[in-house]
């Protein structure tokens, strides 16, 4: 017997349910500012969609998705935009310039999935749907729900603890696993070589890829240094200390992207964050620590041995290069309308096999590991360019925000310098790895996105409803 219908069924009814219950019980009161319950989905779900996926508890139901946590989290996450849509919380015709790219891009991904197939041609090639999905559906629904829920400081304070926390856990998971303490480590699926026997020798943590993990330590360590400036006594010392457990984690990855992730961030950090004393002054203890460290490790961080830093080991970057050369012959002779989404692989053995160097014969079964040469071997022109201006659009937001918040405190202009911060770190990480695959990676910095240009939305609206005493955002905060 096929349930598929029976469970789409019940789902919708629980929706309806859901629906009806909320404006029935609650029909003057704005859900979002009742309490803090948008926020605190999205921070169960963002822990949850890093951690406690389909390789920690799965329910298998033939001929339908696997249920896991992380999928119950955003199935609420959906009623509660559908919840918006039904109370007019969430609104479509303000400021929607981002969210029309959006559109489009998803538009093309579907037009290129019809085209070339949304299931993959062989169970070993990833799957076209479920790229679209983790890389770029979920995380734009994520944009839409951060802009309309999470607006106060409060939710922002909730969101920037989470990650933070959940950074200070990776960090301390990242040190059981360099020094081969594996019976700490939590989830016990980190060190399963049968789940998946990628960087082995490196801190990997929950995502089972060591790039992945550093990109969520800096996150949690930016999160971290924001906080800061409303933390006082032992709490503050509590934040400086756990802070400093962030940099020896980027070391256990191993990996160089995730160096150069954390440097880009304490570049931006030090050049725009504005604090009441001296940057350096916060800074100056970890600063000589981790200077002094370096020093002392310097051979060993610039040897080619992976395991004591691997700086100079080009092995993977020859792989890399190869897989830029082969991209651009495919670009080339398919600039349009690409070979496919997800179809990098496929193709890549099908028809481009031997026409470069023999390093892209070992290249030829991985991912393009450069995010935006990717998107233009998969959707061609269109699909790049919608993506690039979405990203733009992002960054152009940031900079219309800047000046509009207060001075200071969480909701104050810093709030725009953590968020580039996390965007240049994700960014920088797109341009060696493939993070399609990965919900976490893509979710967090559309989340920040959708919260800047729900800020930005509402002090437009602010200035205009109270154009001669209000410019700012400080009444909502």
């Amino acid at each position: 017997m096929n349930i598929l219908p029976l469970i789409v069924i019940a789902i919708v009814s629980a929706a309806t349910i859901f629906i009806w219950f909320i404006n029935k019980s609650h029909q003057n009161v704005d859900v979002a500012q009742r309490s803090d319950f948008p926020a605190l989905v999205l921070a169960a779900w963002i822990v949850a969609c890093a951690v406690f996926g389909p390789v920690f508890f799965s329910i298998r139901l033939p001929g339908v998705f696997d249920i896991t946590i992380e999928r119950l989290l955003f199935i609420l996450i959906i009623l509660l935009l559908v919840l918006g849509l039904f109370n007019g919380k969430i609104s479509f015709r303000r400021n929607n310039t981002i969210e029309m790219m959006m559109l489009l891009f998803i538009l093309v991904c579907i037009l290129s999935m019809i085209r070339t197939g949304f299931l993959p041609s062989f169970p070993q090639f990833p799957s076209p749907w479920f790229m679209f999905i983790t890389g770029y559906l979920f995380p734009f629904l994520i944009f839409i729900y951060a802009k309309n829920y999470i607006h106060n400081q409060g939710q922002i304070e909730l969101i920037l603890q989470t990650l933070f926390f959940f950074g200070l856990y990776i960090s301390v998971m990242a040190a059981f696993e360099y020094f081969n303490l594996r019976q700490f480590v939590f989830p016990n699926y980190i060190n399963d070589p049968k789940v998946s026997t990628l960087h082995l020798d490196r801190a990997r943590g929950p995502f089972l890829n060591a790039a992945f993990n550093g990109v969520g330590i800096v996150i949690g360590f930016v999160s971290g240094v924001h906080l800061l400036q409303d933390k006082k006594g032992f709490t503050r010392f509590f934040y400086q200390m756990s802070l400093l457990l962030f940099f020896p984690a980027i070391f256990f990855t191993l990996t160089r992207s995730c160096y150069l992730g954390m440097l880009i961030a304490i570049i931006v950090l030090l050049g725009w964050y504005k604090t009441p004393v001296s940057k350096w002054k916060l800074i100056s203890v970890p600063l000589v620590v981790v200077v002094i460290v370096g020093i002392i490790n310097s051979p060993r961080l610039l040897s080619t041995e992976r395991r004591e830093g691997g700086v100079y080991q080009i092995q993977e970057v020859d792989i890399r290069l190869a897989l830029m050369q082969r991209s651009i012959i495919m670009f080339t002779e398919r600039p349009f309308a690409g070979v496919g989404l997800a179809q990098f692989i496929p193709a890549s053995l099908k028809e481009y096999k031997g026409r470069v160097a023999y390093v892209a014969e070992t290249a030829g079964t991985q991912f393009q590991h450069n995010h935006v040469l990717g998107l233009a071997v998969e959707l061609g022109l269109g699909g790049v360019l919608a993506y690039l201006i979405i990203v733009s659009l992002i960054l152009r937001r940031l900079k219309q925000l800047y000046g509009k918040l207060p001075i200071s405190g969480i909701m104050g202009n810093n709030l725009c310098i953590v968020i580039l911060a996390l965007w240049l770190v994700y960014l920088n990480n797109n341009l060696f790895v493939e993070p399609s695959n990965n919900i976490f990676l893509n979710a967090v910095p559309f989340l920040f996105a959708g919260l800047a240009d729900g800020l930005y939305t509402r002090s437009l609206e602010m200035s205009q409803s109270y154009p001669s005493t209000i410019r700012t955002l400080r009444a909502y905060v």
